[in-house]
């Protein structure tokens, strides 16, 4: 048995039964993160952590269970990288003003810039998915990260407008395959017990979103004010009398010119825009997270190399059985649901300094700011989420959730009309806090309603929420220039609206399924008892 990162070190004696354990343990752990090698692929670990629980803490586990211990540091990788890619999408808000000014293009535009990133998401979660099933998923995550970084860091030092599509393509791509596997990893290795790591994981993306703002601003481009002098002139009157120091008299004059008339014209423009700084800082930060996943490809691999002949099947999920047709079904509206609420949460952090600037003329320093407090707010609520899916099941928490944006989403619309600041703020937030949670959560929702979340499953949802987040850009920006900057705040009411009913027609298709399900294999566990019956006692029959 070879020594590395499960192993504590050699033994001076013979395996005991509980390390046999450990060790077939391990050894199918190896299998599942492997990824195509064999049958266990997507499934759980299924690991007696309940006795080490009894003992200690988690970092009691870490030390004590060797399996455990590989799981955590790929769930700890895992945050890393969400970080990383935290700070690239909290970039995109502040940032996007001044890449109309790189490009040279209208907001109508330049929107395109948004609608391709989602495209190249969603071609990422198509071909992603399928690696993700096939190849060691390790490996995979750390080239995902790689090119998404790498793109990313380049995408504004693009000042040719095709170019800089071709790059938000190619870094969209990367961007799909990370939250693939990101998420595919996550509900893999942990099984039932992965509610709140997934939620943990979504918390690190917060985290980077809320800083990315932050560290943005220094770089945009000042608004400069400039006056010009057009024409003056002067015309008047003036009455001049002094006394002779040489002679006791007064002498008097006038003088007559014209009154004094000045002409100054404003004009505003942006200055000179250093954010691709910004975005390299976010590129070194972006390769350095993905290095561990380099280093625990190259370990596990070795392990695998060693122990390929022991490798043992690994538990089955525990799902509902329901037909092939009603989980089609359940996943379609599960996907349209995904897709409304994905386009809600990437317009509203793409779109929300601009809308700042257009319509209740903010400075570029509000509108970072407000859009860093949405993020926080974001951040808040996922971190409690880590705690809150430990007690309220997936249902309640989407059903809550999905209520809180449509209030907080038409309280900012209130605000709006009636450009009252204070107002705007304080929904801005709220619409970050009622957002937090409902991402991961269809993700575990549908690993416990429906299906286990195998990378194809993964990849047909991420595509629902690439879908969106590509196509509200297309109509949005045209709506905002040509319309009304309004059209940003009546859009997502509208969506958040619609995404509540489809949850609960979704919830509502679920229970009924389930219920002729049961309904069905009562029947048949009836039948295939009476048959039995009439096959020990033919002469009843």
């Amino acid at each position: 048995m070879a020594d590395g990162c499960f192993k504590d070190g050699n033994q001076m004696h013979g395996p005991s039964h509980s390390e046999l354990v450990d060790d077939q343990e391990r050894i199918s752990f190896l299998g599942t993160v492997h990824g195509g090698s064999g049958k266990t692929e997507d499934k759980p670990i299924k690991v007696a952590t309940q006795m080490t629980m009894d003992r200690g803490g988690v970092f009691t586990m870490v030390k004590a269970d060797p399996v455990y211990r590989f799981k955590f540091f790929v769930s700890v990788c895992l945050c890393i990288a969400y970080i990383g890619m935290g700070l690239c999408a909290g970039h995109t808000g502040p940032a996007f003003p001044d890449f109309l000014l790189i490009v040279n293009k209208d907001l109508a535009t330049s929107s395109w810039l948004l609608t391709v990133g989602a495209f190249g998401y969603l071609t990422g979660t198509l071909i992603f998915g399928v690696l993700y099933d096939r190849f060691n998923r390790l490996l995979l995550l750390f080239l995902s990260i790689l090119g998404a970084s790498i793109g990313s860091g380049t995408t504004p030092w693009c000042s040719n407008f095709p170019l800089m599509i071709a790059v938000r393509i190619i870094s969209g791509v990367f961007f799909g395959g990370i939250d693939t596997g990101g998420n595919t990893e996550v509900i893999s290795i942990w099984g039932a017990e992965g509610r709140p790591y997934i939620q943990m994981m979504h918390f690190s993306f917060a985290i980077g979103a809320i800083i990315s703002p932050l560290f943005t601003e220094p770089f945009l481009a000042p608004k400069i004010t400039v006056f010009d002098t057009i024409n003056s002139s002067f015309n008047g009157t003036c009455n001049i009398s002094h006394t002779s120091a040489l002679d006791i008299s007064v002498l008097s004059s006038n003088s007559d010119f014209t009154n004094n008339s000045i002409q100054f014209t404003q004009r505003q423009y942006w200055g000179e825009t250093n954010v691709q700084y910004a975005y390299l800082i976010t590129m070194i930060i972006g390769i350095l997270s993905a290095i561990p996943f380099l280093v625990l490809y190259l370990r596990i691999r070795a392990e695998l190399c060693t122990d390929e002949e022991h490798k043992a099947k690994t538990s089955p999920r525990i799902s509902v059985q329901l037909t092939i047709c009603r989980k089609i079904v359940i996943l379609m509206l599960l996907m349209s649901v995904f897709h409304l609420y994905s386009a809600i949460e990437d317009t509203f952090s793409s779109y929300l300094m601009t809308f700042t600037l257009l319509h209740l003329n903010w400075t570029k320093l509000n509108g970072s700011l407000v859009t860093s407090m949405f993020w926080a707010s974001f951040g808040f609520g996922r971190f409690l989420g880590i705690f809150i899916v430990r007690v309220v099941s997936p249902t309640k928490v989407l059903l809550i959730y999905c209520s809180l944006l449509f209030i907080s989403l038409a309280g900012f619309l209130v605000g709006s009309l009636l450009l009252f600041d204070p107002m705007v703020w304080m929904f801005a937030s709220t619409t970050g806090l009622s957002m937090s949670v409902i991402f991961p959560a269809i993700f575990t929702w549908t690993e416990e309603n429906v299906m286990p979340v195998s990378g194809k499953i993964a990849s047909l949802l991420l595509v629902a929420a690439s879908s969106g987040s590509m196509l509200n850009p297309l109509y949005l920006g045209y709506l905002m220039e040509n319309k009304s900057p309004l059209w940003f705040t009546y859009l997502l009411l509208g969506q958040s609206l619609s995404c509540l009913l489809l949850y609960v027609i979704v919830v509502i298709c679920t229970k009924v399924c389930i219920w002729f399900q049961s309904d069905a294999d009562l029947d048949r566990s009836s039948q295939t008892n009476k048959e039995e019956l009439v096959n020990v006692n033919p002469d009843h029959a």
